[in-house]
């Protein structure tokens, strides 16, 4: 029975990979269980196997397990990486792991044997268990795959709008009646307006009213400098405050033109 509960309690916890079936679900989780085993034996294995002579008759090379694992995984989970099956699942594994106790003492052969035993039960549950119907992802490639997303959909909008510039909140009381005609249109409202720095692609005028509204009492708590986005009647396609734009910002890199001290409007080189 020792060898029996933790496999018991393993297949009953709830797993955190989608997209699998129950008895895939408990593949995954015979397959974590059996590296896990494998580890501890194999730490308990370099620790004592020259400290204790009665230790050392009972425990096998964990090299010949590992290989006999990893040939088991390739037909299971595809994989014969054992760390990429304990990534693939990190949650799952950190409680899959709660079930495995340290060895800590060299002498007590009682409790390797138990281990060993519970490690031969997960990995008999691994050789009867459905193999998994598509490829396991580890963390890595998820993270890998969703940056990858994330900057096709950067692209996306870089290449749909036809103007982008870096912008500050500035007060329109300081702008002449003369440059609100010229800039802003006239049913815009709001005291608070965008100053254009820099930009890319289509140019924009030097000011323009902001995507939202800003009332006196909320300025304090608005962000200061936005990345915009204009589609090519100079409506916002997108605005992204300063710590939201870093990505898009170095996705751009560097502007193509840019407004100087005196307001006017220079190409970069």
């Amino acid at each position: 029975m020792i060898a029996i509960i933790p496999l018991l309690g393993v297949l009953s916890m709830p797993v955190a990979t989608s997209g699998f079936s129950g008895s895939e679900r408990r593949t995954l989780q015979s397959a974590i269980s059996s590296a896990l085993y494998l580890e501890e034996i194999n730490r308990f294995y370099q620790q004592c196997r020259q400290a204790d002579a009665d230790l050392a008759a009972v425990i096998a090379n964990p090299d010949n397990e590992r290989l006999k694992l990893q040939q088991l995984l390739q037909q299971k989970v595809s994989s014969t990486d054992i760390q990429y099956l304990l990534d693939a699942d990190p949650k799952l594994t950190a409680d899959l792991e709660q079930n495995i106790a340290k060895l800590k003492d060299c002498a007590d052969v009682a409790a390797f044997q138990a281990l060993q035993d519970s490690y031969d039960l997960a990995l008999f549950s691994l050789e009867i268990a459905t193999p998994l119907s598509k490829p396991l992802r580890d963390k890595s490639s998820v993270s890998a795959s969703q940056a990858k997303q994330a900057q096709q959909q950067i692209q996306a909008l870089i290449e749909s709008s036809h103007a982008i510039a870096w912008v500050n909140v500035a007060d329109r009381q300081q702008l002449s009646a003369v440059q609100q005609a010229n800039y802003l249109h006239p049913d815009y409202q709001g005291r608070y307006v965008f100053k254009v720095q820099h930009g890319w692609r289509g140019n924009i005028g030097h000011y323009l009213g902001m995507h939202i509204s800003v009332s006196n009492a909320d300025i304090e708590k608005t962000t200061r400098q936005w990345l915009i986005f204009l589609d090519k009647n100079g409506r916002f396609i997108n605005a992204l405050e300063e710590e939201q734009a870093s990505a898009h910002l170095e996705a751009l890199q560097s502007a193509d033109w840019r407004y100087d001290v005196h307001g006017n409007l220079q190409r970069n080189q």
